[in-house]
């Protein structure tokens, strides 16, 4: 797992059918990382700092059996940083 800010929304052009109906976000992880595109079930908003399961755990946490990324729990909001 690791911990993240989403920076932006992701619209795919094509998705694979097990994805559709899912949103994406683009998450930076904080520290040292690549941005990463994770399922997003909780809805969460630019700005917000999150927690992404990976791997097995992000397949678990979805039923979706092809994610790799997953945002299992909002951390703060940006209106609640300080």
């Amino acid at each position: 797992m690791l911990l993240g800010e989403v920076v932006a929304k992701v619209w795919p052009d094509k998705i694979l059918p097990s994805l559709q109906g899912r949103r994406l976000v683009l998450v930076r992880p904080r520290g040292d990382g690549a941005d990463l595109v994770a399922i997003d079930p909780l809805n969460v908003g630019v700005g917000t700092v999150v927690l992404v399961a990976t791997d097995e755990a992000a397949a678990a946490a979805t039923g979706v059996p092809t994610a790799d990324a997953a945002v299992v729990a909002l951390v703060a909001d940006s209106a609640t940083k300080r």
